[in-house]
């Protein structure tokens, strides 16, 4: 596998790490009895996020890797809806999609 197509698949995974951490920090307040539980999960996964996004940043420019960060919004919004239930509206999904469409055209 080519250097910079794993920099981009690990920039993905630490997109989908930073949108568990951030279900996680809103489980800590929900779930007051879980409260610590939730808590150092979350920190955690952002503690990993960091570090998979810094080796992506070893073979990307930052300007491509930072901008591919923005999946983290979809990916925090997919969680929310599996984990929390919550509901996302359509103008919500609209706006997905176009963070998606996005990022494609900058990685592409």
């Amino acid at each position: 596998m080519k250097p910079q197509l794993f920099a981009l698949l690990l920039v993905l995974l630490a997109a989908l790490i930073e949108g568990f951490a951030h279900v996680c920090l809103k489980k800590s307040v929900i779930e007051r009895a879980k409260k610590w539980y939730w808590l150092t999960i979350g920190i955690l996964a952002f503690v990993i996020e960091a570090g998979v996004y810094t080796m992506a940043l070893q073979e990307l420019p930052i300007a491509l890797a930072y901008t591919l960060g923005a999946l983290a919004f979809v990916a925090t919004a997919l969680f929310s809806l599996w984990l929390l239930d919550e509901r996302i509206v359509r103008r919500q999904w609209l706006g997905l999609a176009f963070i998606v469409l996005g990022c494609s055209l900058v990685a592409w």
